[in-house]
């Protein structure tokens, strides 16, 4: 801001240098004496050509007129600025008594061509001509109140224009018909100032503002009025125009500014804006960004109190594309990215001119609580889409029709507020949230709600961690958080109905290996449904709480436990240990019972899910040299190995061993395990 002003403030200074050097010289020589001395002595005043082409002076009403003057560029050829007429009314006498009263000042025809090439602008040359002149003339500062006063009147600029071009980007932007008229400008007396101010911006859009100032007290009022800017210049000002085609729509502004320049940010800012038709086109001519309306109605703004209060904000028909690409960027990133020579250059100006002052005011800012009042918030017609680009399958998630209302928003006090959104397939967001902003750990009460999503809207995902997509399934979901003095009490509650997923996937390389298709059959109840409850407890002053870890982490271990674990979670299938089953055995009975097949059904059941589980069955006897006992023992493998084969278990997912008989054997039988392959 301190560059953008400096700039500003050397070129005004520059040009007005100009002005006055031409209305002196023309006072005191004459025309044709002030006219050859600007054409030749033109690197002296500005370090740049200057041709004028006439100057004109009455010594009787002491009136100067300049026609037809030209500052050239540093080559010489072309035009930097000019303007075509300048008449200036000078009271020559007043200069006795130390006042300098120009009666009137009329400048026609003003034309500035600012230039960027890389990083410098095309007047940096005068600037550095007037640097080097105060680097050389510089003394300690004089502050001696002056006796001078300097009464201007009528200053009126007619049919200005200023053109910028930037050669890096290869954009163009200005304003044209630019008039101002200020009636009255004193400094060193106690007269108010007037001024008055219309710009035609080149492509679209007119600005009006009217300002008054005290002289004296300081006081100042002004007003603006921006009617119809088109937006598609905006995307001239650090856009990738690369990406950004085009950008659609008109904006209009309203404001009133009232306070003493002594104490800038203490002014009290309020006024209206209007956004229509936004449409941001991406290269593709893809609607990255489209909106209806925005209304913002300002009541009042000052900075130094860090104060916002609003009447209302309405926002209808936003529409919201955003995508995650392969290379790292994102939606946003693409439309503000720069080439890296900007980037270079950027950094090296920020460098080279570091801006202490608004350092400062950021750092005073920073200490003043946020004050914010919002009498009406009303989000209508809202959709928005997330697209994810980095993964094997592409994923798009559309929430449409987002509604958010709310009713004094204040940063200091209990506020209310309900989220209402469509998701895919006829899946239903809804949120409830009460509490308070600035102390938030107090209070906060949150109900989120997510029914009928599913599941197959979120395959890509599956697939790009687990390999495997979900082909059925639908998922709701129940959250409700309540904080009271910086103590987290969430209760969660997770609820699917018939979670089915689909083959693995042998071109994609999962990022996580873990068992979900079990773990999912596992937790599956009689009824094909899936109900987990995840609380979540906490104290969110702890540096290391962060609720979604907790729920992640609660979830990532529940799956954990099943892989390690699948025989345990399967229930109490009877006399097993460490994650296993027992099957006790007759060596009388060749055969097993309607409740052995049972258990053993379960457990091959969660094999086949998993190609990686391997189910091992182990069988532990006394030493014994009964015939009949050990030919049932083989029997019972056989007719064992059969029954998993049939059941569809792959001959490479189970093995049958016959252990070496033990004394030390408590009870014959099966021990029956399930293990991931390492």
């Amino acid at each position: 801001m301190k560059k953008t002003l400096k700039i500003i403030r050397i070129v005004l200074l520059s040009l007005a240098a100009l002005v006055v050097a031409v209305v002196i010289f023309g006072s005191l020589f004459g025309g044709c004496v002030a006219k050859s001395y600007v054409n030749g002595h033109g690197q002296d005043l500005i370090g740049r050509q200057i041709n004028v082409e006439h100057v004109g002076l009455n010594l009787f009403s002491g009136n100067v007129t300049v026609r037809d003057l030209t500052v050239f560029e540093d080559d010489g050829i072309e035009k930097f600025a000019g303007f075509d007429t300048l008449d200036v009314s000078v009271s020559l006498l007043r200069l006795l008594g130390q006042t300098v009263h120009l009666r009137h000042i009329t400048l026609a025809g003003l034309k500035v061509n600012v230039v960027q090439d890389t990083d410098r602008m095309n007047f940096y040359s005068i600037i550095d001509h007037f640097a080097k002149d105060s680097t050389e003339a510089e003394e300690e500062p004089d502050t001696t109140p002056s006796s001078w006063v300097i009464s201007l009147h009528k200053i009126r600029l007619s049919d200005g224009s200023a053109d910028y071009t930037d050669l890096r980007r290869k954009t163009h932007s200005g304003v044209h018909h630019l008039n101002l008229f200020v009636p009255d400008f004193v400094i060193g007396g106690k007269e108010h100032t007037d001024a008055g101010l219309t710009v035609q911006l080149t492509k679209g859009g007119t600005l009006k503002a009217d300002a008054t100032w005290n002289a004296e007290t300081q006081d100042f009022t002004a007003d603006l009025v921006l009617t119809d800017l088109l937006l598609d210049q905006l995307k001239d000002f650090n856009m990738n125009l690369d990406f950004v085609k085009e950008i659609k729509g008109a904006v209009g502004l309203t404001a009133h500014a009232a306070g003493n320049l002594k104490q800038a940010l203490d002014m009290n800012i309020s006024g209206k804006v209007d956004v229509r038709g936004l449409d941001l086109i991406d290269s593709s001519a893809t609607s990255l960004a489209s909106m209806n309306h925005l209304g913002i109605d300002l009541n009042s703004m000052v900075l130094s109190q860090n104060l916002f209060d609003l009447n209302s904000v309405v926002v209808d028909g936003l529409n919201v594309r955003y995508e995650l690409f392969s290379d790292s960027t994102n939606t946003f990133s693409r439309i503000f990215s720069q080439p890296e020579e900007e980037q270079d250059s950027t950094a090296a100006a920020a460098a080279a001119d570091p801006d202490p002052d608004t350092v400062a005011v950021d750092t005073t800012l920073k200490s003043i609580p946020l004050q914010l009042r919002l009498g009406h918030l009303d989000l209508n017609h809202i959709n928005f889409t997330y697209a994810d680009h980095t993964m094997p399958d592409e994923f798009e998630f559309p929430v449409t029709d987002i509604h958010v209302s709310a009713d004094n928003i204040t940063t200091s006090g209990q506020n209310n507020a309900k989220v209402f959104a469509n998701l895919p397939s006829g899946g239903v967001l809804l949120v409830d949230w009460s509490g308070d902003i600035s102390q938030w750990k107090q209070h906060q009460n949150l109900r989120l709600d997510v029914k009928n999503l599913h599941l197959t809207d979120l395959s890509p995902y599956m697939v790009n961690y687990f390999g495997m997509p979900f082909t059925e399934g639908i998922f709701s979901f129940s959250s409700l958080n309540i904080i009271q003095d910086s103590r987290l009490n969430g209760k969660n509650r997770i609820d699917i109905y018939k979670p089915t997923l689909g083959d693995r996937r042998k071109e994609v390389t999962p990022k996580q290996k873990l068992p979900v298709k079990a773990a999912l059959y596992i937790l599956k109840d009689k009824d094909d449904k899936v109900i987990l409850d995840v609380p979540i407890k906490g104290n969110v002053d702890s540096p290391e709480f962060n609720y979604m870890k907790l729920v992640w982490k609660t979830l990532g271990n529940l799956v954990v436990k099943v892989a390690t674990s699948p025989v345990r979670m399967l229930g109490n299938l009877g006399g097993g240990k460490d994650n296993e089953l027992f099957i006790t055995i007759d060596h009388k009975n060749p055969d097993f019972t309607s409740e052995q097949f049972y258990q053993i059904d379960q457990v091959a059941d969660v094999a086949k899910q998993d190609a990686n589980y391997r189910m091992s069955l182990v069988l532990q006897t006394h030493p014994t040299e009964d015939s009949v006992a050990l030919r049932n023992l083989k029997i019972r493998n056989k007719l064992l190995q059969k029954h998993l084969t049939d059941l569809g278990v792959p001959s490479g997912q189970f093995k049958i061993v016959t252990a070496h008989p033990s004394d030390t054997v408590k009870m014959e039988g099966y021990r029956v395990r399930l293990d991931m392959e390492d």
